[in-house]
Parts: structure tokens; C-alpha cells; sequence
């Protein structure tokens, strides 16, 4: 099976098959030697923060209904507004 296919497969995902897939997805990159998933395993995020990502993940997971879709172009309005603040960063040194 190629790449693309399983891209598609996974495209087909609902929202709690995705959420179960990252989850695996990501222990199994830090089981495999070489990978910097291996390295993150070290990183430790603050309580906070973990708290609140499972509040939000119950919250999704008990009412998937919720979740709104990114608009079509949201990741190239997104690349555009960093390299403006890039070009800003940069002119103002």
C-alpha cells in the first residue's frame, strides 16, 4: 500500500478512529530507534498544560460535533501571516 493510500484511508477516519490512530501513531515512532519521536519522549510538558489537553480532548471525544473544519485555505493564510512576521522580524534588525 502506498503513502497516498493511506492517506486516503485515514482521510475517511471519523474523529475518534483519528484520535485512537494518533495515539497509537505516536507510541509507535517512539518505539523505533532513530526517530525523533524517541527524543520528544523526554520532553515533559507542564501540568498544566496536560490538563487542559485532556479536558479538551473529553470534551471532543464526548461530542465530536463540535470540532469545526479548517476552511480550505487556512494553512496558506497561516504560512503567509508567519513569513510576513518573518519579513517584519527581519527588516527590524
Amino acid at each position: 500500500m502506498s503513502v497516498e493510500q493511506i492517506e486516503q484511508q485515514i482521510q475517511q477516519l471519523p474523529a475518534t478512529e483519528l484520535i485512537r490512530l494518533a495515539q497509537w501513531f505516536r507510541g509507535f515512532l517512539a518505539s523505533k530507534p532513530g526517530t525523533s519521536a524517541g527524543a520528544e519522549a523526554d520532553w515533559q510538558e507542564p501540568p498544566e498544560l496536560v490538563a487542559e489537553l485532556d479536558r479538551r480532548l473529553a470534551e471532543f471525544t464526548a461530542n465530536p460535533g463540535i470540532a469545526v473544519p479548517f476552511e480550505p485555505d487556512y494553512f496558506e493564510n497561516l504560512k503567509r501571516q508567519l513569513a510576513d512576521e518573518r519579513t517584519q522580524k527581519a527588516s527590524a534588525r
